[in-house]
């Protein structure tokens, strides 16, 4: 039994083993099957022999056909996972359970973690619990509805810090129709995402002093007045324009007066808060649009603006003192006219402050 033991462990399944005794009892056959034996030859004789041998050859030619087979299977699979690996978006599939069954090169270098680290493990290997938990719970979903599911994300990876992604996922059924678990795709769309808040920006924002421009000032205005209710009407919009401001351009040259503009609009967003906000209208017009509380503040509001201006940016010219600011506002309830007509009545008491010495709030009749 030790021999055969050994011989065994020595071949594995890739000999096949007869034992060769004379008359046996069941016992004693099989102890000799549990040792390693794959036949058993127990009577004298050539025939006796030639079925074992032919029994052998069968086995054997099962096994050499099983090898094919699987180094065929071996073959189909390296050819996938040597293209998979060759993609640069990360892919994975796992069982029902969670853990990783399979991955290409730019999942385990997504995640930083080697592949053999990756197969077996879960994403709470890789991530924070909660961050883990929450994915978790999304592919639980995606196996209760069926089909595919598209979800974006912010993650902090171990190697590459935030990142913003999308994961495209999707069930992968068994033969027998059942559910064997999840396949998946990584989208980093992190530089997409940056692009888009630059374009975003650039869209909405007036790329010298970085005020929101008029398109953004009447965007925010327009949704504001849509969503209010009869029992919150009361807006307010002010027309805002720089004292002087050709002086300081003419005396001083372009690149003082756009720093002139840039100081006044660091001034005037000091006080955004919500409910406030403050648009470049045009060269050195601004618009400002209250909404809720703050218009009911929203002289109160303005003076401030004004006040701090005057004292931060003022600017000593020929004709006086420029880079102060007069102010024209107006209230109004968009049941009853709309934002443009408030903004033109605004502008009619701005001339009044200009005419009445210029650096001053007046509000509209």
């Amino acid at each position: 039994m030790a021999v055969l033991h050994r011989l065994r462990n020595t071949c594995n399944d890739v000999t096949y083993v007869v034992a060769v005794t004379g008359a046996a009892g069941v016992d004693f056959q099989a102890e000799l099957f549990e040792a390693g034996a794959d036949d058993l030859l127990l009577e004298d004789g050539a025939h006796h022999l030639l079925r074992c041998l032919l029994r052998a050859k069968r086995h054997l030619a099962l096994v050499e056909a099983h090898e094919r087979a699987r180094t065929a299977l071996q073959d189909r699979l390296d050819t996938w996972q040597d293209g998979l690996d060759h993609l640069p978006t990360p892919i994975y599939l796992k069982d029902v359970g969670g853990r990783y069954l399979g991955c290409n090169t730019a999942f385990s270098q997504f995640v930083g973690a080697e592949r053999d680290r990756v197969i077996g493990q879960t994403l709470a290997d890789f991530l924070p619990e909660d961050v883990a938990e929450a994915h978790r719970q999304s592919d639980l979903d995606v196996m209760r509805r069926g089909g595919v599911i598209r979800v974006e994300t912010d993650v902090c990876m171990p190697d590459t810090g935030m990142r913003h992604i999308m994961l495209h996922k999707a069930c992968v059924a068994s033969r027998d129709g059942g559910l064997r678990g999840l396949a998946g795709v990584v989208l980093d769309i992190t530089e997409r995402k940056q692009l888009e808040a630059r374009l975003t920006a650039a869209a909405e924002r007036d790329p010298l002093t970085n005020a929101y421009n008029r398109r953004k000032f009447f965007q925010v205005a327009a949704a504001a007045t849509e969503r209010a209710s009869e029992a919150d009407t009361c807006f307010a919009v002010a027309v805002i324009d720089v004292d002087l401001f050709k002086s300081i351009n003419d005396e001083l040259g372009h690149g003082e007066g756009d720093l002139t503009l840039c100081s006044i609009v660091d001034t005037l967003r000091n006080h955004e808060s919500e409910g406030v906000l403050v648009a470049r209208a045009g060269g050195e017009e601004f618009f400002a649009f209250f909404s809720g509380e703050n218009a009911l503040r929203a002289a109160e509001i303005l003076e401030c603006m004004r006040s701090d201006i005057a004292r931060y940016c003022q600017v000593v010219t020929g004709v006086g003192a420029a880079g102060t600011i007069s102010i024209g506002l107006a209230d109004f309830d968009p049941r009853e006219e709309t934002i443009d007509h408030a903004l033109r009545r605004a502008d009619l008491a701005l001339y009044r402050a200009k005419r009445d010495g210029r650096n001053r709030l007046c509000e509209a009749d």
